[in-house]
């Protein structure tokens, strides 16, 4: 299985799963940054944007991952929806925990939520908001 087919597949677990807790899913939604130049998050529901990223083995993780954050905070600072980024895969979580420069990018992003997998079904399940953003903050979302 090539990378463009794993990271696919991931993305549509991550979709499946979501589409079970969530009315909309709009997986073609574009954030425009000018005219013609736009971002596309992987999922959109009515709160959220959704990024994933999969990856097992060495590669270009360090950029993308990067990258993605920054657009999430972009993207949600124009919204207003909550942007969380879900993530799979050895490689990546070890340039999570390790990575510094990665870290100062979550520093600059505070509206991005990375969430491992793994975790998606109690987010998405929960009525809490998970974010990290403000610690000091109401729970928005209580029921």
């Amino acid at each position: 299985m090539t990378a463009n087919s794993t990271g696919k597949a991931f993305e549509l677990k991550c979709i499946e799963l979501i589409k079970q807790y969530r009315s909309i899913v709009n997986t073609k939604a574009r954030i425009h940054w000018s005219d013609r130049n736009y971002y596309r998050p992987d999922a959109v529901t009515e709160t959220e944007l959704f990024e994933f990223k999969y990856q097992q083995v060495n590669g270009s993780v360090r950029n993308k991952l990067t990258q993605a954050v920054l657009e999430l905070q972009f993207m949600s600072e124009k919204t207003k929806q909550d942007a969380v980024l879900v993530y799979e895969g050895k490689e990546i979580e070890s340039f999570i925990d390790k990575d510094p420069a990665f870290q100062m990018s979550l520093s600059i992003a505070p509206l991005v939520t990375l969430l491992p997998f793994d975790s998606l079904y109690d987010f998405l399940s929960s009525s809490t908001d998970f974010t990290n953003r403000q610690q000091n903050r109401l729970l928005e979302y209580a029921v």
